[in-house]
């Protein structure tokens, strides 16, 4: 794998499901109108962070998280409490109050460290070209039971973040629910600014929901529209932070602004009567199509994971550390040594063969003796190049056995949801 390649895999694994969750509580935090909700809790995360920085914990530490964790499930309690306050002073001004007075505070701690500016740094931008595959795993399994609870409440969330006066009416505890979606909003934020930094969570969230918002009303395509500015966004972040050698979550932050900017320069342009009813039925026809392919693949992973997946091996192809996520340290040296050991048996497969076609056309000819010879060798080569394959194969399918229940299962829901979307009325009530 090429140097690049291989040192941005992750890192653009780790984006695409920054990407995912964020996008969606984005959509949430827009019809909030609590634009700053992000950035207050993410400072009052790196105030806990800063904390256990200054009490002799690893940044990356478990207490370090578990602090992180502290302090933002309590800025989510006031948080949650926030909306019966508002009066003659908007719920916005109280998340302000909040994310000044710990970025404050954060700032009085770290002053009596020598490394406190490094520290603040690290908070801001993050630190996303170093994560793991284990960070990779970590974030999946978070994220994913993040979106599995938001799944199951979805009805009175959407209806408290788009219609709270039918929320009220119909009797729901808005301070509770409130509670219940800052805690799940906090437990996202707290993990992604130990990734990503502050800076570059806030983009996550809102620049992918605020263009989606711009060229849609319903959830679904803001969610795709989203999905895909997030995904272009990283792509293009990551390739030039590499090839100019700039600081990564700044270079991303800054492709972010770009973009935004960009898709609102073109909208007045695109929505055309005509055009628009082209896009309509050109993204309706892509958008089942691509719902289709993700819920045929995931039924087939989750039914028959040993089975050729077509959709996963493209993906694996070209991001060859999603497979190697899900196996083990020693399972990943097993099948790095069988791929090399089954690229050397077909070089020597092909040097025998270019031997005997040389010997056919140029030259003397070879005699029987030695045509049996490089007959045998050949038999023998590709023998050991066919137990190497088996060896990958095997190893493919122990990754599989576990990709059906961290990708399978999560892609035919999500996969249901799109279509049950698309089936809803136009108007961004419920999903």
């Amino acid at each position: 794998m090429a140097d690049w390649l291989q040192l941005l895999t992750i890192p653009f694994l780790v984006a695409l499901v920054l990407t995912g969750i964020h996008t969606y509580l984005g959509i949430h935090v827009l019809s909030r109108n609590i634009i700053f909700v992000d950035l207050a809790l993410a400072q009052i995360s790196a105030l806990g962070a800063t904390v256990a920085f200054l009490l002799g914990y690893y940044p990356q530490s478990i207490a370090a998280y578990g602090y992180s964790l502290a302090f933002t499930i309590g800025g989510a309690i006031v948080l949650s409490f926030s909306r019966s306050w508002t009066g003659r002073v908007s719920q916005e001004t109280f998340i302000g109050v909040v994310y000044v007075v710990s970025a404050a505070a954060a700032f009085l701690l770290v002053d009596q460290s020598p490394q406190g500016a490094e520290h603040i740094k690290q908070m801001l931008i993050g630190s996303i070209l170093t994560v793991t595959e284990t960070d990779l795993l970590k974030v999946v399994l978070l994220y994913s039971a993040v979106g599995l609870f938001h799944w199951f409440v979805r009805k009175p969330l959407l209806l408290i973040s788009f219609q709270p006066d039918l929320a009220k009416q119909a009797g729901l505890r808005l301070w509770l629910w409130d509670f219940l979606f800052y805690v799940s909003f906090g437990v996202v934020v707290t993990s992604s600014v130990a990734i990503a930094g502050v800076l570059l969570v806030f983009c996550f969230l809102i620049i992918p929901a605020a263009i989606g918002a711009l060229y849609s009303d319903r959830i679904l395509p803001k969610l795709l529209i989203g999905w895909a500015i997030g995904t272009l966004s990283s792509s293009v972040g990551l390739s030039l932070s590499f090839v100019g050698n700039l600081p990564t979550g700044a270079t991303i932050v800054c492709v972010f602004g770009g973009i935004l900017a960009l898709t609102a320069l073109l909208r007045p342009f695109i929505f055309s009567s005509a055009r628009l009813q082209i896009l309509k039925q050109a993204g309706s026809w892509g958008i089942t199509s691509l719902l289709t392919i993700a819920l045929a693949s995931g039924i087939w992973l989750t039914l028959n994971p040993n089975a050729d997946q077509p959709l996963l091996d493209w993906l694996e192809t070209c991001y060859p550390a999603l497979r190697q996520a899900f196996l083990s340290s020693d399972e990943q040296n097993d099948l790095q040594q069988a791929g090399l050991g089954s690229d050397r048996w077909q070089s020597e497969i092909a040097r025998l063969d270019q031997i005997e076609r040389q010997s056919r056309w140029q030259g003397e000819g070879l005699s029987d003796r030695e045509l049996r010879r490089i007959s045998s060798y050949t038999m023998s080569f590709q023998e050991m190049r066919n137990g190497e394959k088996f060896v990958q194969r095997e190893l493919r399918n122990a990754a599989r056995r576990r990709q059906r229940w961290v990708l399978g299962v999560p892609l035919v829901l999500l996969s249901l949801a799109g279509f049950l979307g698309m089936q809803r009325s136009p108007r961004a009530t419920v999903m």
